[in-house]
């Protein structure tokens, strides 16, 4: 039971972070940041809707775990 709330909680935090990361890549503008931030820039936009996905998916594991035992 423990661990499926675990589970659950992780699957949410990442949710959370995935959607600020959506609203922090909207706000700022790459060309007014340093090259080694462009690049950070570039891989969460190419690598948050599999990050989102995962979580989302880690949350419905979790919430079924909790259903379940």
């Amino acid at each position: 039971m423990e661990i499926a709330a675990a589970v659950a909680w992780f699957g949410a935090l990442g949710l959370v972070v995935a959607g600020l990361v959506v609203v922090a890549l909207k706000v700022v503008q790459p060309e007014e940041v340093p090259g080694y931030v462009r690049v950070r820039i570039r891989w969460w936009t190419a690598h948050n809707p599999a990050f989102m996905v995962g979580s989302a998916v880690l949350g419905a594991v979790g919430l079924v775990g909790l259903v379940v035992f």
